[in-house]
């Protein structure tokens, strides 16, 4: 593993600034269309609301082939700010840009360190105060956001990482997934020297890690209210997503390291808000992916991976899926406790089976763009039959426990369908 995240020239600039008491870190890959909005809003919250604090503003690139870079360090900065553009070193991947970036807060001191996406078109001056003041207030070591967003661009969390975090660990935080966030310096040093910086964390298994091991080992954690999230996304419903297979990965992965904590239920712990909880309205969010492109991955990912399916389901469940399969718009139609236990097969069989991890997560894409699929028929896209929805889901989840138990305990590989 190398030792650092930083390249040379990256830890000469670091030695240029010096110290820091605000850091905002921007891991950015071919994202010429918003990085300038996404720095000069940044640059704007630093200005308004910490003029006097000595602030960094550092783009850490993945090695973009347009013009990311020069538009990133291209844009007018007041004196109070110091600047740093760099790429970093290391597996390719949003957590090796958070890896570099952790290791920048450690470097300047800086008291805390906000990592905002570099695709935002709705960000506004006013999140770095509310990320950053939580944590320089003395009163928190990591702040999370809670926004709403498209359901097709917040899924991941939304039917996978929100669900199984308040079923393992009885935690309610509505996400989990911190694609932006704020970590106090502390906290920052530790997830750095922690040694998974050559696993899928350094991929795009980041977000679901810190959040996670903030949960299990008593980090002292706030939701803070954004608002209304939108990025500049440019997928389609794929057939293989290698960043969907990397969160996903993560997320199944901790069930084996923390399996101590969930096999021991807990009353359910509410992580507080920094600001008023956000009130779901009816108003309509979509993204890119309509129901007809979510509804064909599906049919071409049962074609693809029913084989797979057959290692990892249990028949029941596999039975209910390739009748959805079968029937026009199937995949309209897959029911929130169909998706919990299939969910669980998948966890299951990720940590215990004999097949190739990555393709057991690969093998779940299609049946999560039915169950997205679902929702969207259901509530039209509307903000607030979406939340019902994604609370009901997860209670579902939490309902279907003794499953998850009964197939961890019971599962071994070269048994027929898995189950002595």
């Amino acid at each position: 593993m190398f030792e650092t995240a930083l390249r040379t020239e990256g830890q000469r600039r670091l030695a240029e600034i010096g110290q820091a008491d605000v850091l905002v870190g921007i891991p950015t890959y071919r994202n010429a269309t918003t990085i300038a909005q996404v720095v000069d809003t940044a640059v704007d919250g630093l200005r308004t609301y910490f003029p006097t604090r000595r602030s960094v503003i550092a783009i850490v690139d993945g090695g973009s082939s347009d013009e990311t870079v020069e538009t990133a360090s291209s844009r007018p900065l007041p004196p109070s700010v110091s600047r740093i553009v760099t790429t970093y070193q290391g597996i390719p991947g949003k957590g090796s840009a958070v890896r570099a970036i952790l290791e920048m807060t450690r470097v300047t001191g800086a008291r805390v360190c906000i990592v905002l996406e570099a695709d935002l078109v709705s960000l506004s001056r006013d999140w770095v105060f509310k990320l950053a003041a939580p944590i320089l207030d003395a009163q928190f070591d990591f702040a999370l956001p809670a926004y709403a967003q498209p359901l097709v661009e917040s899924a991941v969390n939304d039917l996978l990482v929100h669900p199984m975090t308040r079923l393992l660990y009885d935690v309610e935080v509505r996400y989990p997934v911190a694609d932006d966030f704020a970590i106090g310096r502390d906290f920052a040093i530790a997830a750095h020297e922690r040694d998974v910086w050559e696993t899928d964390v350094a991929r795009h298994g980041i977000d679901v890690w810190l959040t996670t091991i903030a949960l299990n080992e008593n980090v002292r954690m706030c939701q803070v209210p954004l608002g209304v999230k939108m990025e500049h996304k440019r997928e389609a419903a794929v057939a293989l997503d290698p960043s969907f297979v990397q969160s996903v990965g993560t997320l199944f992965r901790m069930l084996d390291i923390y399996r101590r904590r969930w096999h021991e239920p807990q009353p359910v712990r509410q992580i507080p808000f920094c600001g008023e909880p956000p009130v779901p309205r009816a108003t309509r969010l979509t993204g890119e992916i309509t129901l007809e492109m979510l509804s064909a991955a599906f049919v071409s990912g049962t074609r693809r991976y029913r084989r797979l399916w057959r290692a990892v389901m249990m028949p029941s469940n596999l039975e209910a899926v390739l009748d959805l399969f079968a029937k026009p718009r199937g995949a309209t139609r897959f029911p929130p406790d169909l998706w919990a236990r299939v969910v669980f097969d998948f966890a299951v069989v990720y940590n215990k089976g004999e097949n190739d991890p990555d393709k057991v997560a690969a093998g779940l894409l299609p049946l999560y763009y039915a169950r997205i699929a679902t929702i969207l028929r259901e509530t039209n896209g509307k903000l607030d039959a979406v939340e019902r929805a994604i609370r009901a889901q997860a209670q579902c989840f939490v309902d279907q426990k003794a499953y998850l138990l009964q197939r961890w305990e019971t599962y071994v590989p070269w048994a027929v369908d898995g189950v002595r």
